[in-house]
């Protein structure tokens, strides 16, 4: 009997993909304000595609974009890794679904909780900002745990947090690895949610996969 319905956070019960684009208009408006219309339309798309849906080292990340631009005052690239996790949080963008299905599980009497990966003042600050805490009966975040995604062990330590079996949990994620993966070692039941930077890649038939997260609840039943 499943008892708890756990979530990625990004790309997940946010649109972190539009969420990175309200980013980019900020960082460039504060660090490259005087870019012409076409070249700032470039330097966007060398950030989506180097950026890789935020599976980077964003330190290497910032190395790389300074390399890429020539950029000879840019800030260093700590200071700039440092202020997309300090400050991405401002800029969620969270699906229109996540709050009415977050209500629903509740209504009917399931437990709700996010496992995401990512540092703790990061991801923190993102689920600060997200309105969705109050729906949320538990929040894991890797980078405080010391253990990530896919590692099994990251989904047992959330169960059992709750008080629960690893079968009496179902498991929300975008990510086939990370996610889906990782919640099946684990013994959870998982739902793949079908969007972002892993869009139609390694979609397995044997996994229920949706595309609107409130379609979670026609797997529920």
């Amino acid at each position: 009997m499943i008892k708890a319905v756990l979530f990625d956070f990004d790309e997940t019960l946010q649109d972190r993909t539009l969420a990175f684009e309200h980013y980019m208009d900020a960082y460039f408006k504060k660090y490259l304000p005087d870019l012409d219309e076409k070249e700032l339309e470039k330097r966007k798309e060398d950030m989506r595609v180097t950026g890789k849906g935020g599976y980077v080292n964003r330190v290497n990340w910032c190395n790389e974009l300074i390399d890429m631009w020539d950029w000879k005052d840019a800030p260093p690239a700590e200071v700039l890794a440092d202020d997309y996790d300090l400050t991405f949080g401002n800029f969620n963008v969270i699906f229109p679904n996540s709050v009415p299905l977050l209500k629903e599980l509740r209504n009917r009497g399931y437990i709700t909780g996010v496992i995401t990966n990512g540092p703790a003042n990061l991801q923190g600050h993102k689920l600060e900002m997200s309105g969705l805490m109050p729906y949320l009966d538990t929040v894991v975040i890797s980078g405080a745990v010391g253990v990530h995604k896919p590692d099994p062990e990251l989904f047992r330590y959330t169960a059992d947090k709750l008080g629960l079996k690893c079968e009496e949990c179902v498991y929300v994620g975008d990510h086939p690895i990370n996610d889906i993966k990782g919640a099946l070692d684990a013994g959870m039941r998982a739902i793949r949610m079908n969007f972002g930077w892993f869009e139609n890649q390694m979609l397995d038939d044997s996994i229920p996969t949706i595309t609107d997260i409130i379609d979670v609840l026609k797997y529920l039943e």
